[in-house]
């Protein structure tokens, strides 16, 4: 009996890998990753003179339940969501599927001053302000 139960764990481990692999080969890289139950957030970056301002979907999350992490780089999102999403039918070959959150990292187009950052969150949408390295400093002559 636990023989077949671990031939069948791995047909199962084998058909969600079969899956990844279809949608990455006709999809681009998928925005849903079902093995850890997440998907990757809709994102907006919007680079202007001074700073860099990132926009990002996230519905069904609280405030207390983001996690953002700012490198010079790039900025990881982490979010929970407050009620699970759940497919009943998902991928090529069917099966149940439950979302819990949204992860996603985006490489910024340019330098950053993370301590200097500010977000704010509202009706679910998250906006991150991200103020860009000074490349030059003006120097007053004494």
């Amino acid at each position: 009996m636990w023989r077949r139960r671990r031939i069948m764990d791995e047909i199962e481990a084998l058909e969600r890998e079969i899956d990844r692999m279809f949608e990455e080969v006709l999809y681009g890289k998928p925005m849903w990753d079902p093995t850890m139950g997440c998907f990757e957030p809709l994102t907006y970056l919007d680079e202007l003179e001074d700073k860099i301002i990132v926009t990002v979907d996230l519905p069904y999350v609280r405030k207390e339940d983001i996690t953002l992490d700012v490198t010079p780089d790039s900025l990881r999102i982490e979010a929970k969501m407050d009620r699970p999403v759940r497919y009943d039918r998902w991928g090529t070959v069917q099966r149940r599927c439950e979302f819990r959150g949204f992860k996603k990292e985006v490489k910024l187009p340019g330098e950053v001053v993370p301590e200097a950052s500010k977000a704010r969150f509202k009706d679910g949408y998250l906006i991150i302000e991200l103020p860009k390295k000074a490349t030059r400093h003006k120097i007053e002559v004494e």
